[in-house]
């Protein structure tokens, strides 16, 4: 869902998208399905290039706990602020082309986002921040007993890692068979 940022009034505009509205199911089917999702979020012009963007999105991931293996809905519930700047060139050797620019922004301030002519594409903004909420090793919550929520398994204190020994033997030189060739 592509957004014309010359449209937006000075005073910034709110948009609310969800399963009913519709813009998002196509864009998020491959992540969600046809789980419901909501997004609120609004744009406002901070001068004639620049926007703040803050929002949020709510939805379930489908994922399998890492601990047990029965597949559960993981809660997204994403928090976003971004500032959206114009596209810029980065041709080689110019100072946006090194590593130190807005990467060095501290972790807990606004991210940044560059959009092209005027466009910003927030289906495609929306795919990523679900996209990135979901867990490396997704598990259910705990409840109060310490027990997963999904399984019952007892999990408080537990460590659910894998601990294979290695094999003390030293593996072969791959060059020792040269030792043996006998060159006439």
């Amino acid at each position: 869902m592509k957004i014309n940022l010359m449209e937006i009034p000075e005073e910034g505009r709110s948009y609310h998208w969800d399963t009913q509205s519709g813009e998002l199911n196509q864009i998020l089917n491959d992540l969600i399905g046809k789980t419901p999702h909501e997004a609120e979020f609004f744009i406002k012009p901070l001068n004639s290039r620049d926007f703040e963007l803050t929002g949020t999105i709510k939805t379930k991931l489908p994922e399998t706990c890492a601990r047990c293996g029965i597949e559960f809905p993981f809660p997204v519930n994403s928090k976003y602020r971004e500032f959206l700047i114009p596209k810029q060139d980065h041709p080689r050797g110019s100072k946006y082309s090194k590593v130190n620019h807005i990467s060095d922004l501290p972790e807990d301030g606004p991210d940044v986002s560059e959009y092209d002519g005027h466009i910003f594409d927030m289906g495609e903004f929306l795919h990523e921040v679900v996209a990135l909420a979901a867990p490396f090793n997704a598990a259910g919550p705990e409840d109060e007993n310490g027990d997963c929520s999904i399984c019952k398994i007892p999990v408080k204190g537990q460590s659910f890692s894998y601990d294979e020994e290695m094999p003390g033997v030293k593996p072969t030189n791959p060059f020792g068979v040269l030792k043996n060739i006998k060159i006439n």
